[in-house]
């Protein structure tokens, strides 16, 4: 099993990456979404001038960065999880707990939203699903949004076992911090010595 994970953890990196390049560009998609708003928001209100493919698109871009930003969060481990109890164990601990996590919840989910999600998005692509007003953005962009999010969370998820088993075996050291704790500290004190107000 040793020498499996071994040459698995190569490719859980490779994993990583690309899971760090589409957050990368979920991040962006935030700053387009916005700057597409005030557009939208000043044609609407200032020229009187509404395009309803326009009006749409914020939504789908906003979809986007939340279903495929999930990844990157797992990633690198700021996702919400119980930090009062998890912080407290061993990194082996929480490796151990993770690989529970990660089969008994992350991947069946992941599984299920694909294999109900694939459908809902061939059915609409194939008739073509229009738009709920004229001149709006179809319909199945969105809903492919959700088998592709899952199938990006799916390979994420796999990743962190292979990293997880690896540190449950004593193959790697944790380098992850704890869901996004600086060494210990909380939260708040970490924006305190950041100059934050």
């Amino acid at each position: 099993m040793d020498a499996a994970l071994r040459k698995l953890l190569p490719a859980a990196r490779r994993i990583d990456a690309l899971t760090a390049a589409i957050g990368r560009m979920a991040a962006w998609l935030v700053l387009a979404a916005c700057l597409l708003s005030v557009f939208n928001a000043l044609m609407r209100y200032g020229a009187h001038f509404a395009q309803p493919l326009l009006l749409d698109l914020p939504m789908l871009l906003f979809a986007f960065i939340v279903l495929c930003g999930a990844p990157r969060a797992l990633a690198e481990n700021s996702h919400i999880r119980v930090d009062i109890l998890f912080r407290a164990l061993s990194p082996r601990r929480r490796a151990l707990v993770d690989i529970l996590g990660h089969l008994l919840f992350l991947i069946p989910l992941c599984l299920v939203m694909i294999i109900a999600g694939l459908p809902f998005f061939l059915g609409s692509w194939r008739i073509g699903e229009g738009a709920l007003t004229p001149g709006g953005l179809p319909q199945w962009p969105g809903k492919a949004l959700v088998p592709f999010a899952f199938a990006l969370l799916l390979v994420q998820a796999l990743s962190e076992l292979v990293k997880a088993l690896a540190v449950a075996r004593g193959l790697e050291i944790s380098s992850a911090p704890v869901s996004g704790l600086l060494h210990g500290e909380d939260a708040a004190a970490s924006l305190r010595s950041s100059g934050a107000p």
